[in-house]
């Protein structure tokens, strides 16, 4: 896969688009995805049941960051007297509302991730159906 591929399905995915067609429309609501792609016919879950795990991972990565970094201003802006107190609670107040705000960003972007390591197959497109050659190859399998 090349580098423009791989940038061009991350962006789709950090605009909510479906990472391998770029279709819009691919959420129900916030807090979840429609079960396939509206064009592409992509399953989004690539029939694994646990498969956004690895989201969860992708939001926690990003918020935990987000959180060093806005400490590190906060102490550096503050020193010697950084407000704990406030550190403290609003830092925790600003990773519930910036997991509420990322999560679906980081159900396209670790739909993305996986794309790029495992490209999609016809199967999951659901393309193959009615074709006599896939249907008795997945059969035999």
């Amino acid at each position: 896969m090349t580098s423009r591929i791989i940038s061009a399905m991350l962006w789709r995915a950090m605009t909510l688009r479906c990472p391998h067609c770029g279709s819009r429309r691919i959420l129900a609501d916030w807090f979840h995805m429609k079960e396939r792609c509206p064009r592409c016919g992509l399953n989004f879950e690539r029939e694994e049941d646990d498969y956004y795990l690895g989201a969860y991972m992708v939001a926690l990565f990003i918020m935990e960051g987000f959180f060093a970094l806005g400490f590190l201003v906060v102490l550096i802006v503050t020193w010697p007297n950084p407000p704990w107190d406030l550190i403290q609670w609003g830092g925790a107040v600003l990773l519930l509302l910036g997991v509420l705000l990322a999560y679906p960003f980081s159900k396209t972007l670790w739909l993305a991730i996986d794309l790029i390591f495992r490209p999609v197959s016809s199967k999951e497109l659901g393309w193959y159906k009615g074709d006599a050659a896939v249907e008795s190859d997945e059969a035999r399998r």
